[in-house]
C-alpha cells in the first residue's frame, strides 16, 4: 500500500511539474510576445535584446529568436543568426543525442490586428523535467525499499505514519496541479520524505513567485499599451491641423493664380510655410520628447544654483529684451542628475516664465531650493498672468495650449515632466489664478539613483 500512494504521489508530482512548466511556457510567450510587439514596430530591437538573453536564466530555454515578417532574424540569443533566415523551427520535438531529453520550438505570431508583423520562436528543452521526474524516481525508490524495511521491522504503525505522510504531499501535489496556487505539503524533516515535501514547496514557491512576475509585466504592458495608444491620438489630431491650413491655401493659391491676383498668392504662400514650420516643429518635439528615458547620458552631481546661472547666462538677451529681474538663491542643494536633460528643464521653466508674463509689468523670476525628507525640492516662482486651479492638472499634458495666442507646441512643459519623472521625480503646479503669479516645483532625490 505504501509503494502505492508512494508511486501515486510521484505521479501527481509529474503532472503537476509539466503542468506548471506549461504554463510557464505559455506566460513566457505572452509577456515576450507583447515586448516584441512594441519592439518590432518601433524597430528598437536593442531594448528587446536584455530580455531576451535573461530568459536563458530559465535552464529549460535553449535558445531564442524573434523574426519579421521577411523572414530575417531580427533579435535573439544567439548573435550568429541575426540578419539571417532561420533555419526552418517547428513544433515537432527532435531528440538531444547526448542527453535523450526532447527539444520543441514554440512559437507564437506578433499581429498588429489582420497584419502579420513577425514570429516569435523559444527552443524548449524537457532535460530538467526528465531529471526531476529521475531524482524523484530515484527517491521513490529509495523510500519505498527503506518502507518495506521498515514496515519488516517496527510493523504497521510506522507504514500508517509514512503514508499518511506521503497522502499529505500527494494531496498537496494534487491542488496545486489544480489552480491552488498557495497549496503547500508542509512538511518538514531529514527523511526522504520531508526532504520530497520540502522540496515540492521550494518548486511551488518558485512556481508562484514566476507568475506574480509575469502577471506584473502583462500589467506594465498594458499600461504602456494605453499610454502608446493615447499618444498616437494626440499626435494624430494636432497634426492635422497644419495640414489642414496647407491643404486649404493650396486651393486658395491655385484660385489667386487663375484670377491673376498675385499679391494674394505671396500671403497664401506664408501662410503655407508657417503651417509647414509649425508641422517641423511639432515633429521636432515628438521626436525629443521619444528620445528621454532612451537616451540617457551620464549621472553627475550638480548644484541647482549653478545649474539655473549657466542657463540664464544662455539666455541673457532674452532676460535683457523682456527686462526681467531674476533672483537665484546661493547655495542651493545638490543633486544626481543628466546635467544635459536638467538643463532643459531649467531652460524650458525660465522660457515658461517669460513667456507667459504680464502686459506692462517687467518680469520677476526666483528660483529657490530646499532639502526636505531626503528630497530636495525646487521652485521657479513668477509674476506672470497665472493659472485658474482647474486648468492645473492640464497644462503638463501633450500639445495642451491653454491661450492659443501664444506661440510654441505645447510640448515645453510635458518635456520638462517626462525628465524629472525619468530621474525618479515629480512637478507640480502652484497658483492663486489669474495674475496673481505662477510656482512651478520639482522634486528629485537627493542621492544617487539610476535613471
Amino acid at each position: 500500500m505504501m509503494t502505492a500512494v508512494l508511486w501515486a504521489t510521484l505521479d501527481h508530482l509529474e503532472d503537476a511539474t509539466r503542468e506548471q512548466f506549461t504554463s510557464s511556457e505559455r506566460a513566457i510567450l505572452e509577456i515576450v510576445s507583447g515586448i516584441s510587439h512594441i519592439a518590432i514596430r518601433t524597430g528598437e530591437y536593442s531594448e528587446l535584446q536584455p530580455y531576451l538573453e535573461n530568459l536563458l536564466e530559465d535552464s529549460r530555454i535553449e535558445q531564442v529568436m524573434l523574426v519579421d515578417v521577411r523572414g530575417i532574424v531580427v533579435a535573439g540569443t544567439r548573435p550568429e543568426s541575426i540578419g539571417k533566415f532561420p533555419a526552418i523551427f517547428s513544433e515537432a520535438a527532435t531528440i538531444d543525442k547526448d542527453t535523450q531529453a526532447e527539444r520543441i520550438w514554440r512559437s507564437t505570431e506578433i499581429r498588429n490586428g489582420d497584419q502579420q508583423l513577425g514570429v516569435l520562436a523559444i527552443e524548449i528543452s524537457d532535460a530538467e523535467i526528465l531529471k526531476t521526474q529521475a531524482e524523484a524516481r530515484n527517491l521513490g525508490i529509495v523510500i519505498a525499499v527503506t518502507g518495506m524495511i521498515i514496515i519488516a521491522v517496527v510493523g504497521l504503525i510506522v507504514g500508517v505514519l509514512l503514508t499518511r505522510r506521503l497522502a499529505h504531499v500527494t494531496t498537496a501535489a494534487h491542488r496545486f496541479a489544480h489552480g491552488e496556487a498557495d497549496a503547500r505539503a508542509g512538511l518538514r524533516g531529514s527523511d526522504e520524505i520531508g526532504d520530497l515535501g520540502n522540496t515540492f514547496d521550494k518548486m511551488a514557491d518558485n512556481l508562484q513567485a514566476r507568475a506574480a512576475e509575469a502577471k506584473q509585466l502583462i500589467d506594465q504592458l498594458s499600461d504602456k499599451n494605453e499610454e502608446l495608444e493615447r499618444f498616437a491620438y494626440t499626435v494624430s489630431h494636432d497634426l492635422k491641423t497644419p495640414l489642414v491650413t496647407i491643404k486649404g491655401y493650396l486651393g486658395m493659391v491655385q484660385k489667386d493664380l487663375k484670377e491673376d491676383r498675385h499679391e494674394r498668392v505671396e500671403r497664401d504662400f506664408e501662410f503655407i510655410v508657417s503651417a509647414t514650420d509649425t508641422m517641423a516643429q511639432l515633429l521636432e518635439d515628438l521626436l525629443e520628447l521619444s528620445r528621454i528615458g532612451r537616451v540617457v547620458n551620464e549621472l553627475d552631481e550638480i548644484s541647482l544654483t549653478d545649474l539655473f546661472r549657466q542657463t540664464s547666462r544662455l539666455m541673457k538677451i532674452q532676460l535683457a529684451a523682456n527686462r526681467t529681474r531674476l533672483n537665484i538663491q546661493e547655495q542651493m542643494p545638490r543633486i544626481f542628475v543628466d546635467a544635459q536633460r536638467m538643463k532643459e528643464v531649467a531652460q524650458n521653466l525660465l522660457e515658461n516664465a517669460l513667456k507667459f508674463s504680464r502686459d506692462n509689468i517687467s518680469p520677476e523670476i526666483s528660483v529657490s531650493a530646499h532639502e526636505e525628507q531626503g528630497r530636495v525640492v525646487c521652485c521657479v516662482e513668477d509674476n506672470g498672468i497665472g493659472i485658474e486651479p482647474q486648468f492645473q492638472d492640464q497644462i503638463f499634458g501633450l500639445f495642451n495650449r491653454l491661450d492659443q495666442s501664444y506661440e510654441g507646441t505645447g510640448i515645453g512643459l510635458t518635456l520638462v515632466k517626462r525628465i524629472i519623472e525619468v530621474h525618479h521625480g515629480n512637478i507640480w503646479v502652484e497658483s492663486d489664478g489669474t495674475d496673481k503669479g505662477a510656482r512651478f516645483c520639482f522634486s528629485l532625490p537627493s542621492t544617487q539613483v539610476s535613471a
